[in-house]
């Protein structure tokens, strides 16, 4: 039974991401999310309360599954450097893709006095940069990068990838992601990133005269 529910909980999640991007958070009502799935509303209200719920456990879930594939992407190279961009390339292509602009819009457009930025900021997208974050400070008690702060480093990292590519997407001046643009960021991010975080090679001794 708790396996049907949880199923059942993320075809609604499903559902309703869809139905958001297609026509909008302020447009899509309880009704049209019911309708859809082919149930009740009654069906839907047991699972979440209100649209506003339901919107909160959408980011959850969109966010949270991707960052578990962003880190497999990540973990799946044994090169530093080539992770490193593996890592960019698929976090800018996810991250400029429809539905994750979709979602930062709804949450952008909730009245001034909602509480769900700041819970959607704590509760999930903090958590999945401090995963990069722990992964930076476990690579730095390795010696695999050198020692700083691993959330400064996440964030140095997150805006290295990002350029203006992000705030062009969200605003309308590009329509997608550019498979050749992010490549070369990400590229460009990794070779920035590991010239101030990279390990500290071994001075040379300078030989003996005579």
């Amino acid at each position: 039974m708790r396996v049907r529910t949880d199923e059942k909980r993320r075809e609604i999640v499903r559902v309703a991401s869809e139905l958001f991007e297609e026509h909008g958070f302020e447009r899509t009502s309880m009704s049209m999310i019911s309708e859809r799935l082919g149930g009740s509303k009654a069906t839907l209200y047991g699972y979440f309360k209100s649209k506003e719920q339901l919107l909160a456990a959408v980011l959850l879930y969109d966010v949270t599954d991707q960052a578990d594939r962003l880190m497999n992407e990540f973990l799946s190279s044994d090169d530093l450097r080539e992770g490193l961009i593996k890592l960019g390339v698929a976090y800018m292509t996810r991250r400029l893709s429809s539905v994750p602009i979709a979602n930062v819009r709804m949450v952008a457009n909730q009245p001034s006095d909602s509480t769900l930025g700041k819970e959607f900021f704590e509760r999930v997208l903090e958590p999945a940069w401090q995963r990069l974050a722990r992964r930076f400070e476990l690579m730095m008690d390795q010696g695999l990068l050198k020692r700083a702060d691993p959330w400064v480093a996440a964030m140095h990292w997150k805006g290295l990838n990002e350029w203006d590519m992000f705030e062009k997407r969200l605003l309308g001046a590009i329509r997608g992601p550019d498979l050749v643009e992010i490549n070369r960021a990400s590229t460009l991010a990794a070779d920035a990133f590991l010239q101030l975080y990279g390990p500290e090679k071994p001075k040379k001794k300078a030989r003996a005269k005579g």
